[in-house]
């Protein structure tokens, strides 16, 4: 999509980033719904469905880009949009969720937050195994063992979110508005139930692909505006292209908090950040000879935010006096935001 974008010019490329970003409104608004249905017809809570179906969905934009990364060997443009990307979806989607609507913090939060926690630490240590300190000056390396490991962890990922689920009771109800059902209460078993629970599973994937489009198109319009305008491929990869393939977990959380669907919001940012890590960079390297370099701002100024954003993220989740993340903090989380995007243009 990026030759045929390119070779355009520039009032043609602003109306497909329009065009796209209103695909991606719409498909991310749909998505939820449907996503929704399936959740209640499973008797599987929302947040695990944020964080493996949607998630899976949502990711679908720094995935495609990895792998268009990977076969032209640009390893800067996949790991500053993954990295970029994580950080992103922590700090500008979870607080503009939380900002426009509400954001529950439920006991099955802390799971997905001690992943995260574990995957971007592992993350960190195995890109300083090769250079240690050194890379804060000169840059690491992902080796590809460590590409492997990373995707090993996707399956393992996904069956924890969904093991024992079956068990577990979803205290939401699905109400008229939500799926068409008459009544609200348990969804229903009949065979009317059963097919409106495939057509929805259908409609998921149909929408996620949208999202996936849309997204690309918006990315590589970004992309080739910035580069006619001279800015340099790193920066692009942190900043214009890590935003737009977050598109698809900006406005899928904004709208799950806007409808009181909060704690969907909060499992797809978790799972985003989790898929981006494992499946995105685990892709990156497990199919780069070598591995993928992993450039000096990535330690300079990524990891640190990440750390940060760890300890900010793992205060919100088990300060049980408040269980939800308010619109202060939120706004809080955009100004850390705005804060990286300062640090990537001075350094």
């Amino acid at each position: 999509m990026d030759g045929i974008i390119s070779a355009q010019s520039n009032p043609i490329i602003v109306l497909v980033m329009i065009l796209s970003l209103a695909l991606v409104v719409f498909s991310a608004d749909k998505l939820i719904d449907h996503a929704v249905i399936v959740s209640e017809a499973l008797g599987v809570p929302r947040i695990v469905v944020g964080a493996t179906i949607i998630s899976l969905g949502t990711t679908l934009p720094e995935l495609a880009t990895a792998i268009v990364a990977v076969s032209q060997g640009s390893s800067d443009l996949a790991v500053g949009n993954a990295t970029g990307s994580v950080i992103t979806n922590t700090t500008l989607v979870l607080g503009a969720g939380a900002a426009f609507g509400s954001i529950p913090v439920l006991r099955e939060t802390t799971a997905k937050l001690r992943i995260f926690t574990v995957v971007a630490i592992a993350l960190m240590v195995f890109c300083l195994i090769g250079s240690g300190l050194t890379s804060f000056s000169s840059g690491g390396n992902l080796p590809q063992w460590a590409g492997i490991v990373l995707l090993a962890a996707v399956p393992m990922y996904l069956f924890r979110m969904f093991k024992g689920t079956a068990r577990l009771k979803n205290p939401h109800r699905v109400s008229n508005n939500d799926n068409g059902q008459k009544g609200g209460g348990e969804p229903d078993k009949s065979d009317n139930g059963i097919s409106l629970m495939l057509k929805s599973l259908c409609w998921v994937a149909v929408f996620a692909v949208f999202l996936a489009l849309g997204s690309d198109a918006a990315v590589s319009s970004a992309s080739t505006l910035a580069g006619r305008a001279g800015i340099s491929e790193v920066l692009i990869a942190s900043t214009i292209i890590a935003l737009g393939t977050s598109l698809p977990e900006l406005v899928t959380t904004v709208n799950a908090a806007r409808k009181g669907r909060g704690d969907l919001a909060v499992g797809n940012v978790l799972g985003a950040n989790i898929l981006n890590m494992t499946l995105v960079l685990g892709y990156s390297a497990s199919f780069s000879e070598g591995g993928v370099y992993i450039a000096k701002t990535i330690f300079t100024t990524h990891f640190p935010i990440m750390l940060v954003i760890l300890a900010i993220i793992s205060y919100m989740v088990y300060n049980t006096s408040k269980l939800r993340i308010s619109r202060n903090e939120g706004i809080g989380l955009i100004s850390l935001y705005a804060f990286y995007l300062v640090l990537l243009l001075v350094t």
